[in-house]
């Protein structure tokens, strides 16, 4: 990843942090402010509607008490005064203006004495309706709290729906003497009554009757009228309206309404665009802050880093360390270009001293070689004089001695043969240092076979060994020194197997085997180094596989030693290399 691309993932990065943790932030701290706010106002709502039913409550009750503590009342329920009854509760504009369906008495008992019921909607004068008087009936006990100048106002629920009820003693005008009874006003509650409620509170609301079902299944119903409950709950609705719900009890104590306040989420949704605004503002600001710092990276960091860099493999493609980089500024990038100067400097420095260095070693060195080569060529040839000359003398003595000193005479010709042997071997090695073998096609087949005549002494088969492989004239010495390791290992009456196989890698595989007494595992890693015999003496046997092991891989193979019987080192040795195939 480029420079320039790794700083605008990293500003990225930086803003997407920035812009979560701020999310967070409103979510968790401002939003939660908010929600806090409009919960307030949500109970304040709650609030003004119970407060104007309280009010509603309140003047129902005042109209109650200009009727019950009157003489005229107060007398009617000793003498049923017809005329009371023709001018007060008879006459329907009675209801109208104290907004009632109905006016009930009952006397000091308990027990219903009279009443009439307005019909709105008919506009005359009926009985009162039987579940009102059945409600009463059963509820007698709300008459024995009116003996005095009390009023009791409240909701109550019948089959016929939700009624507004206030009750008062019967009382004269001088509030003085027994009561004789209980006046009771009925308002029905439906629709219209809550609709006006609703505009004097100028707040959506609604008023459910609660029935068992609701008792007994609603959840906010069932956590308003639990133990220890709250005054009212709150819940968001959707995103724009909150509703609180609180429980209204009728004249028992009992739940009679759920009141359900709608309160408009004005702050919440003020307070979320706010965020939007300033989230929004914040994004388009951070958007060009980027792109005003990533033209800026571009052009005070990344392009003169990139031409930093351009420069810097320029030079080191030409290999001209005498090349310079134009330095301009007084920042960390010319400062950086004066220390590659000053370092191309000292490289300049180091290469010229090399070549000398280098021409110094190479002239020493090919003092040393041609001194070595001398010393080689004429040790060589003065020690491979003198053996011939000592073989020459030997032989002579040998037919001309008794027979201990022939005994003698036998074993010098024996340690010249050998040493006739370590010097060509040396000659050899020379030879291959001096003039490194070549890789050309060679008939595989053919090697062997001469070798095979030269080697006649000892049984040696092969097989699978035509073809054509990559060597040169000094191939025949590889097989020669494999067999020559082979009979010193088994003797004379060894047998020797060689066997070709081409490998899928464009090599050939060639193996020599033979039945002598094989080679422990613990010597095979180190059986081709110079002069490494099984024994700890020195001889031509780990000369010749080191020489072995040069020209095989001169020729690009490779060289291993092996098991005859895989696993079996004392059921002989395989001796196994690698050719490129012709």
């Amino acid at each position: 990843m480029k420079i320039h691309t790794r700083a605008l993932f990293i500003l990225g990065a930086t803003v997407l942090i920035l812009i979560f943790v701020m999310t967070l932030l409103f979510q968790f701290f401002i939003l939660s402010s908010y929600a806090s706010l409009e919960e307030k106002e949500s109970f304040v709502n709650v609030q003004r509607v119970t407060s104007q039913i309280d009010f509603e409550k309140e003047n129902f009750g005042g109209k109650i008490q200009d009727w019950a503590v009157w003489d005229d009342t107060y007398q009617f329920m000793a003498d049923r005064n017809p005329a009371y009854a023709q001018s007060n509760i008879d006459f329907p504009a009675t209801y109208k203006s104290l907004q009632i369906n109905g006016i009930l008495y009952y006397d000091r008992a308990g027990n219903y004495f009279d009443g009439r019921w307005n019909d709105p909607q008919n506009k005359t004068m009926t009985e009162v309706p039987q579940s009102v008087r059945e409600y009463f009936d059963r509820n007698i006990v709300l008459f024995n709290g009116s003996a005095d100048d009390r009023t009791t106002t409240g909701f109550i629920q019948i089959p016929g729906g939700i009624y507004l009820v206030t009750l008062h003693s019967i009382l004269p005008s001088s509030v003085t003497g027994p009561s004789r009874g209980t006046i009771v006003m009925v308002r029905r509650y439906n629709d219209d009554q809550i609709l006006r409620l609703q505009d004097r509170a100028h707040i959506p609301m609604k008023m459910i009757p609660l029935d068992e079902a609701w008792l007994r299944t609603d959840p906010i119903v069932l956590q308003l009228t639990a133990p220890g409950a709250p005054d009212y709950i709150s819940r968001i609705h959707d995103s724009s309206t909150l509703i609180s719900s609180t429980i209204i009890p009728d004249l028992e104590g009992k739940p009679a309404l759920l009141l359900k306040v709608t309160t408009i989420r004005s702050v919440y949704q003020q307070g979320v665009t706010t965020i939007m605004f300033i989230l929004a503002a914040f994004l388009i600001t951070t958007v060009v802050f980027v792109l005003v710092t990533g033209l800026l990276l571009k052009k005070y960091i990344v392009n003169p880093l990139t031409d930093l860099d351009t420069a810097t493999k320029a030079i080191g493609q030409r290999r001209d360390l005498s090349e310079r980089l134009t330095i301009s500024g007084d920042d960390e990038i010319a400062s950086l270009k004066h220390s590659l100067n000053a370092m191309l400097q000292e490289l300049q420095d180091s290469q010229v001293d090399l070549s000398l260095r280098k021409q110094e070693l190479t002239e020493a060195n090919r003092k040393a070689n041609l001194y070595l080569d001398i010393y080689l060529d004429v040790l060589t040839y003065e020690i491979m004089n003198a053996v011939f000359s000592l073989t020459g003398y030997a032989d002579i003595l040998k037919n001309r001695v008794g027979e201990k000193e022939r005994g003698f005479t036998l074993r010098m010709l024996e340690t010249l043969k050998k040493s006739q042997a370590v010097i060509r071997n040396i000659e050899t090695i020379s030879r291959i240092y001096k003039h490194p073998p070549e890789q050309k096609p060679v008939n595989l087949q053919d090697v062997i076979i001469k070798e095979v005549a030269a080697n006649n002494e000892i049984v040696i088969r092969y097989r699978n060994c035509e073809g054509v492989v990559l060597a040169d004239e000094m191939l025949p010495v590889v097989f020669k020194n494999l067999f020559s390791n082979s009979l010193k290992s088994g003797g004379s009456a060894v047998e020797i197997e060689v066997s070709a196989e081409d490998q899928p890698d464009g090599m050939v595989q060639v193996s020599v085997c033979d039945n002598g007494t094989g080679i422990p595992d613990e010597i095979k890693p180190g059986i081709f180094d110079r002069f490494l015999l099984d024994s700890e003496k020195r001889s031509s046997y780990g000369l010749g596989l080191h020489i072995t092991k040069m020209l095989i891989e001169a020729y690009g193979g490779r060289i291993w030693a092996d098991d005859r019987v895989p696993g079996q080192p004392e059921n002989g040795a395989a001796i196994r290399f690698t050719l490129k195939r012709g």
